[in-house]
């Protein structure tokens, strides 16, 4: 069983709607308070981008 989940592949709306919750504090289950401290200074715009990149893995 994987400890992570798979992240790749997913659609960019959904992956950037669940960094954003991250990001906001709406999300916090989980891994969501690692994923925090990674995510608090990127951008919107960057995390579109990474949304992007990681839709296409």
């Amino acid at each position: 069983m994987d400890t992570y989940p798979k992240i790749t592949g997913q659609s960019v709306e959904y992956t950037l709607a669940q960094m954003k919750d991250i990001k906001s504090g709406t999300r916090s289950n989980g891994q969501s308070a690692v994923m925090k401290g990674i995510v608090a200074g990127v951008s919107d715009e960057d995390l579109k981008t990474i949304a992007e990149w990681l839709s296409k893995q």
